[in-house]
């Protein structure tokens, strides 16, 4: 039978077969199979728009969000910004080259999140459904923007814990889980701990004391990690030069241990010496103390002039110009007026010549000094121990000499010329204070 006889009488068979089911049930398979395309084009129940929702304006903002979990978060599931529902869910997808799951959330344009927020996936209640909980950091307060065409990533999203987690989490414990091995631990605990409750107090006091002495150093503590870290990277910078140092290091342990001997004499040399100056030290030690005794009362007396030498200090760089000196300088230089007396006579008569034997005189202020009564110079030229009476020069309040102006004696810086005089005559009367010459 060929393919042009079969169409015909199946075509035949279907005419009598609607016949017999009647125009009512045509109708109704028609309507039904209408209805299956229908639903069968859709992409889910899902995907069919849901009256109300957040109103995201005419242009709202769009953002990719990366999790590790969704649970059973859907499309068109709420979208909250600090707790108000700003936006809703519009796709779910799986990254291609991740175990992770893409969500695009669609929300208003004045949600202009950072590049510091934070993604959750939450529950509203204790069955009810799940939103995504959008969330700034404390610390996003001038932080640039979030892009986007960058998801926020895995590090900033999270899911809450839901309740199917919980109870599947007790199941494992009840069922075949930890519980059963609760009642050993806590034998075995009482058996560590029974007769030692007072070690096993002291044990808690001393780590809670340990514990408060870490809060209180907490400062210290974190100064001494950042004092390692700047060790740490000081030490990385020098990275070469520790190299070369490690490097360098065995030749020069190979040096001290070609010297080893000649440190060995060293050191018995040095031992030889010490042992020397203990011994010198031993027998001259009535000697040393004597001597330290005798600078006592020198030391003394520095100490307790102690001010003075203080206040004498700032003076000594300006020796011999006293404080008068600086309203007559000007610029680079000074006026000075100076009155010298060269006369031999006078110059002798102060350094003590035909003045007669120097007779002892006590200081003036402060501290007597000790006479020593064995000295020979004792009422003559004056003790040792005193105060010098024979300088150089001239002593204050020293008694003058006659020919010391003004007490006496009257001169001229060069004689009155005369007639009829031999050369030397001149130089004489300088000498003679201008008697002139024999």
């Amino acid at each position: 039978m060929s393919k042009a006889t079969i169409w015909p009488l199946r075509a035949q068979q279907l005419a009598a077969g609607l016949d017999r089911i009647g125009p009512r049930r045509i109708v109704l398979a028609a309507v039904s199979v209408v209805t299956a395309a229908g639903i069968t084009g859709c992409g889910g129940i899902s995907s069919v728009p849901l009256p109300g929702g957040a109103d995201t304006g005419d242009h709202p903002r769009t953002y990719n969000i990366q999790f590790a979990d969704v649970l059973d978060l859907v499309p068109q599931s709420a979208v909250k910004f600090n707790g108000v529902v700003v936006g809703s869910v519009k796709k779910i997808s799986i990254a291609p080259d991740q175990w992770t799951a893409n969500v695009k959330v669609e929300v208003k344009d004045d949600v202009n999140l950072s590049d510091q927020s934070r993604a959750e996936v939450q529950q509203t209640n204790l069955l009810g459904e799940k939103f995504i909980s959008l969330e700034e950091s404390k610390n996003s307060q001038g932080a640039a923007r979030q892009d986007p065409a960058q998801p926020i990533p895995l590090a900033r999203t999270r899911t809450a814990t839901d309740v199917e987690q919980v109870l599947g989490a007790l199941s494992m414990l009840l069922n075949g889980g930890g519980l059963a091995q609760l009642k050993p631990i806590v034998d075995q605990l009482n058996t560590a701990f029974g007769g030692r409750e007072d070690r096993v107090k002291s044990l808690l006091n001393q780590t809670a004391t340990l514990i408060n002495g870490l809060n209180v150093q907490k400062d210290n503590i974190v100064s001494a990690i950042d004092g390692l870290a700047q060790l740490s990277n000081r030490a990385v910078a020098q990275k070469s030069q520790i190299e070369a140092i490690l490097r360098d290091l065995p030749a020069g342990i190979g040096v001290l241990e070609d010297q080893r001997p000649q440190l060995v004499s060293l050191l018995q040399q040095l031992d030889k010496l010490g042992q020397v100056g203990v011994d010198v030290l031993g027998r001259a030690r009535n000697e040393i103390v004597t001597d330290l005794k005798a600078l006592r009362p020198t030391l003394q007396a520095l100490a307790d002039s102690a001010p003075d030498l203080i206040t004498a200090l700032p003076l000594l760089p300006t020796y011999p110009f006293p404080d008068s000196l600086l309203p007559g300088v000007h610029g680079d230089s000074t006026n000075l007026y100076a009155t010298l007396d060269l006369r031999l006579l006078n110059q002798l008569d102060d350094l003590g010549v035909g003045q007669g034997d120097p007779v002892y005189r006590a200081p003036d202020s402060g501290p007597q000094p000790k006479i020593d009564p064995k000295n020979p110079y004792y009422n003559g030229n004056g003790p040792r121990l005193g105060y010098p009476t024979i300088t150089l020069l001239p002593l204050l309040n020293a008694r003058p000499g006659p020919n010391t102006p003004p007490s006496g004696g009257q001169y001229s810086v060069l004689p009155t010329p005369a007639q009829n005089q031999p050369f030397l005559a001149g130089a004489a009367a300088m000498l003679t204070n201008g008697k002139g010459a024999a």
